[in-house]
């Protein structure tokens, strides 16, 4: 069994809980109450998928892989989950339309799938900025150790 280290990954671990809570959101909220009978974008899904992927990989396997692939997998993510933001925000700008800006009788159930849409994208706001933390995180670089030794006599 793989020995993953947790403190070197803790970063990781969250931003992948997170975009998983922001996952789960965005599904519930599209397939649920309001927006029920709506079309659902499966693009989010998809992206949001990949970069959890991406992430697995890279906490599984950890330093053996290359440091490029390392890094191509968090920047990879980051992008992903970017794009993930993108259009879940996108997909909820008519609620925010009724509710904030056109207050005049809308439905109760709007503002409820408004509001849990937000939590999500906060989720999905806070996985991006762990992994653009982890992406600049000092932890990440290879280090090298130089032994001195004493000269033989």
């Amino acid at each position: 069994m793989a020995q993953i280290n947790v403190k070197a990954s803790l970063r990781e671990i969250i931003a992948l809980v997170l975009a998983v809570a922001g996952l789960a959101v965005y599904i519930v909220t599209s397939t649920t109450g309001y927006l029920a009978g709506t079309a659902m974008n499966v693009l989010p899904i998809v992206l949001t998928v990949v970069a959890v992927a991406a992430l697995v990989v890279d906490i599984a396997l950890g330093s053996r892989l290359p440091a490029v692939v390392r890094d191509l997998c968090v920047v990879g993510a980051s992008a992903l989950l970017a794009a993930s933001i993108a259009l879940f925000v996108m997909a909820r700008v008519t609620l925010a339309a009724d509710v904030y800006f056109i207050p005049v009788n809308y439905p109760a159930a709007e503002a409820d799938a408004l509001h849990i849409s937000i939590a999500g994208v906060v989720c999905y706001l806070l996985a991006d900025i762990a992994l653009i933390v982890e992406a600049f995180a000092a932890s990440r670089v290879a280090r090298a150790t130089i032994v001195v030794e004493p000269a033989a006599a």
